[in-house]
């Protein structure tokens, strides 16, 4: 799977995020996910500039959530961090973009496209309210 430590810890931050109504900073997030400072700092800085979360400077600054959670695909959050097309697999969705330009002859790319479609179809339905939700068993 291609899910990277990014955007793992991305949707640790907007978990904790999620439990407050004003802005919480880098250090007190880092505090209550147990990540590493810099990275999480960087982070938060992507997730602001694609627009799920918005970041206040100052003695009182910090982050909070752009947008309610159940408006936040968790697929748009990993194709924000992730520089890649493809969800799951490392052969793209697009034939033409094969990395060995062998996709013509290739027995596993049509199983590779279909399956990442499937998925892409689940994940398009999860939210960070799901992930929430389901962390808290309910």
């Amino acid at each position: 799977m291609l899910f990277t430590k990014s955007t793992a810890y991305a949707l640790q931050a907007l978990v904790e995020l999620s439990k407050f109504e004003k802005p919480i900073d880098v250090n007190k997030i880092s505090e209550l996910t147990d990540l590493p400072k810099p990275f999480l700092a960087k982070l938060l800085q992507n997730l602001s500039k694609h627009g799920f979360v918005k970041s206040f400077k100052g003695i009182h600054g910090g982050f909070v959530l752009a947008k309610k959670p159940e408006e936040i695909k968790i697929v748009d959050v990993f194709k924000s961090l992730e520089d890649k097309d493809s969800l799951v697999f490392y052969c793209s969705s697009n034939k033409d973009d094969c990395t060995r330009e062998r996709s013509d002859i290739c027995a596993l790319w049509p199983f590779f496209a279909k399956m990442e479609k499937e998925i892409s179809k689940v994940l398009d339905k999860y939210t960070l309210a799901d992930v929430i939700r389901i962390k808290s068993g309910k």
